[in-house]
């Protein structure tokens, strides 16, 4: 397999980003990435004028967040601009109809800077044909108990208030498992806003690149064809050959989690037919969780366990380094007959 290493939710100044799509490319190229995501509130006009592709050693995959009055959705692989004034039923339909994937963006994202509650949630979890969502949204967890009177310490020691996906998002990603496949990624939500007339830049990009990531598995390498690239990655998203990481924490490239045998790793799906062994490896030494069905059923401090899954059900890791949320991978779904 062929581990790649991206970033996802970034905005340009297409939208309300502060950085141009050049300045974004060069923060991604400093910071290492294979493929970057940007996703401009409800515009794909960094593609109509011929940005998306490799440039250099990145390559750019242009979708669009979205963003109607009741949640925002991530698109990916559409076309077409998606009309974000309809119902959420509608947008996913649209998204879908075009071919594309669907992730909804910040599911419980709501902050407090004063004393109004802004409100990003997904409004409406009737409407549940969305092919993933976003499990860890870097800059809701780093507002989320944000406050102007500690903006300096924010701003200085962000890694501070980084808790982890909302405990809402979890338990509902969990619960969207037991029924079908449901694929988590990170996205960082990268704007880079500029507060004049201070010199300040909340998280530039070359730093938020940094931070979460979301990291994917291919068959065979990248090509440098276009198409043919952007098809791959999208797939594995889709597939849920994926886990999320916390790089600011520490690098999380070389994450496994499979079935013995080679079969089944994160995203896959088969019928549950006898107890199955299954491998994990983390890139060193960690607090390892893992859970069934939302559960935890076993914690280790290792780097490499091989478990049995002695039952039906989804399963998954959670890793942590001195209390500190690092990673999480899509799950292993193993379903009753």
């Amino acid at each position: 397999m062929f581990e790649y290493c991206g970033v996802i939710h970034v905005h340009s100044t297409y939208s309300d980003g502060s950085g141009s799509v050049p300045t974004i490319l060069n923060a991604a190229h400093t910071s290492q990435l294979d493929f970057l995501i940007l996703t401009d509130h409800n515009s794909l006009k960094a593609r109509a004028e011929g940005w998306e592709g490799w440039h250099g050693n990145t390559l750019l995959i242009v979708g669009d967040e979205v963003s109607g009055r009741r949640g925002h959705c991530l698109a990916m692989g559409t076309q077409q601009r998606v009309n974000h004034r309809q119902n959420h039923q509608d947008i996913l339909h649209d998204i879908h109809h075009q071919g594309g994937l669907s992730f909804i963006a910040h599911p419980h994202g709501t902050y407090r800077p004063l004393f109004k509650e802004r409100n990003h949630s997904w409004g409406d979890w009737s409407a549940d044909d969305f092919t993933g969502l976003e499990l860890w949204s870097y800059m809701f967890d780093w507002v989320q108990d944000f406050r102007y009177y500690r903006f300096w310490n924010h701003y200085r020691y962000p890694n501070r208030y980084i808790t982890g996906p909302d405990p809402q998002t979890l338990q509902k990603w969990d619960q969207i498992c037991q029924k079908r496949p449901c694929v988590a990624i990170g996205g960082i939500d990268a704007h880079a806003r500029k507060y004049s007339p201070l010199p300040l830049v909340v998280f530039p990009y070359e730093n938020a690149f940094l931070t979460l990531h979301t990291r994917i598995f291919l068959n065979k390498p990248l090509t440098g064809s276009k198409q043919e690239d952007i098809s791959a990655i999208l797939q594995a998203l889709q597939q849920g050959h994926c886990y999320i990481s916390y790089d600011g924490l520490v690098s999380g490239a070389g994450v496994r989690f499979q079935t013995s045998d080679g079969h089944l790793m994160m995203g896959d799906e088969a019928t549950f037919e006898g107890p199955v062994n299954i491998d994990i490896q983390l890139p060193l030494k960690a607090d390892l969780n893992i859970i069934h069905n939302g559960q935890t059923i076993a914690h280790h401090q290792t780097q490499s366990h091989t478990f049995q899954a002695k039952q039906p059900g989804v399963y998954r890791v959670e890793a942590r380094i001195q209390d500190s949320p690092w990673i999480y991978t899509n799950p292993i779904y193993l379903r009753a007959q």
